[in-house]
């Protein structure tokens, strides 16, 4: 194994029940500014939680992630015609 190898190999995230922010950030390809930019959204924020005496760092519970990313998603619409017509 070469010296630099390890440090150019990607860290691979299993899944797993709970996602902290750099994992998140990895997942989702999100910068740090745009991850916080997501979370402090008033209408369908990031979905991070705090818990317990915590007082930094955030967790992401697997499910309330996926549901978010999925309403993000959008469908490409058609241009144009419509074929068919």
């Amino acid at each position: 194994m070469s010296e630099g190898s390890s440090k150019q190999e990607k860290r691979q995230i299993l899944p797993q029940d709970y996602y902290d922010s750099r994992q998140v950030m990895a997942l989702l390809k999100l910068s740090k500014q745009k991850y916080y930019e997501l979370v402090e959204r008033e209408e369908d924020p990031l979905p991070m939680r705090m818990y317990g005496w915590s007082t930094r760092g955030a967790l992401a519970e697997r499910g309330e992630l996926m549901a978010w990313f999925k309403r993000r998603l959008r469908r490409p619409r058609p241009r144009g015609r419509v074929h068919g017509s």
